[in-house]
């Protein structure tokens, strides 16, 4: 039997875990990102900030996140008017719909935000924290004078709740799915996590505009920015994001920043 050559395939020491032109656009946006906002959180959000047994109607425990996110991000939500909807319709097995939108009306801001993900209460603080972005970012008029395409507006987004302290959230959003074993592996080579413990008739449930490599390295930005390179929290990580932050700091170690 041929060698499954995926079970060698180590990262070299002292290599990025992302493409340069991801490294160099992380690192520029995360200098943005603290220049815009200031000093990021001493402590960043972890698994367990969202309350799982919240009493009162859908509506007010959704409203009670918000602000509890809110809290943490800095952001002004007195007019912002939060509202659950249903998922897109006939969506194609396998392909993602969209789950969450922030917007300006006449009326005042809004949140939509798709009913069916508050059954993940940590998966939900992500969400809202990636509209809350958007919040401070084009609420705020942020983004005036930035040449940014859509794509590379949503990825600023992501990484803008990073330095805001969601970044754990939504970085274990970005790759989530049911296990079928009680136990995780970290990714080596072409071999992931999901590969080897995940549910075959299910795939990953990704939020999120960032890949979980790319948020590992924003991360590990986010945690040197902090002058934290031993960071206790990234046991919370889920495996591909945490080798991710792990390859990444070690990355930065070498390169003497």
């Amino acid at each position: 039997m041929a060698e499954d050559r995926r079970w060698r395939q180590v990262p070299e020491r002292g290599t990025c875990p992302v493409h340069e032109r991801d490294r160099v656009w992380i690192e520029r946006r995360a200098a943005w990102c603290a220049e815009q906002f200031g000093p990021p959180p001493k402590t960043p959000a972890l698994p367990g900030f969202a309350p799982r047994d919240a009493a009162g109607p859908a509506q007010e425990r959704a409203e009670d996140l918000v602000r509890r996110v809110a809290a943490v991000m800095g952001a002004d939500v007195s007019a912002l008017r939060v509202r659950l909807v249903d998922p897109t319709p006939a969506a194609p097995p396998r392909t993602w719909h969209q789950v969450g939108e922030y917007r300006a009306e006449p009326e005042g801001p809004v949140i939509d935000l798709d009913r069916t993900v508050a059954a993940r209460p940590d998966t939900f603080a992500a969400l809202i924290a990636h509209e809350l972005a958007h919040a401070r970012l084009s609420g705020e008029g942020r983004l005036d004078g930035l040449d940014l395409s859509g794509a590379e507006e949503e990825r600023l987004t992501d990484l803008v709740a990073v330095h805001l302290g969601l970044g754990v959230l939504t970085a274990n959003a970005a790759d989530n799915y049911t296990r079928t074993a009680g136990y995780s592996v970290t990714p080596l080579g072409g071999l992931t996590d999901w590969m080897l413990t995940g549910r075959r008739d299910e795939p990953p449930r990704r939020l999120g505009y960032l890949t979980p490599a790319e948020h590992g390295y924003a991360l590990t930005c986010w945690t040197l920015l902090r002058s934290e390179p031993h960071p206790p929290w990234a046991h919370h990580l889920v495996p591909s994001v945490r080798a991710a932050l792990t390859q990444g700091l070690a990355y930065r170690a070498a390169r003497g920043n």
